[in-house]
């Protein structure tokens, strides 16, 4: 499959496996016989972080999610958006400190990519 960051170049062939639980991404880990690969998520990076020859895509990984509404913290699995996220706690009244441009972004990649926003002097990065 050809696939590009969120610029469209460069473009890359890659094998995607799609694990749906950690078990799964154990499983494709244990069988890899050293092959390099990378974690992706939706692929809204700019340049080309997140291509490789094999791609494990986080996109189905949500297995959890942990809400402390004492101290605002969410603990959840990476291939959550920040879209899924908002859609859980906004009506609580809740929002995200750190935000990029787009809500379409996993949270692995909001940490893998350190992703900030425009109050970043302020909040820091995500």
């Amino acid at each position: 499959m050809q696939v590009s960051g969120w610029g469209n170049y460069p473009k890359s062939s890659a094998r995607i496996l799609y694990p749906e639980s950690l078990d799964d991404m154990l499983k494709i880990l244990a069988n890899n016989d050293n092959n390099p690969m990378i974690s992706r998520g939706m692929g809204r990076s700019y340049g080309d972080s997140s291509l490789a020859g094999n791609i494990v895509s986080n996109v189905k990984l949500k297995y959890r999610v942990d809400f402390n509404p004492n101290e605002g913290i969410v603990c959840c699995s990476s291939g959550y958006t920040l879209k899924d996220i908002l859609g859980l706690y906004e009506p609580l009244g809740w929002f995200l400190p750190v935000t990029p441009g787009t809500k379409y972004v996993t949270i692995g990649g909001a940490v893998a990519s350190d992703v900030h926003g425009k109050n970043h002097h302020v909040s820091g990065s995500f």
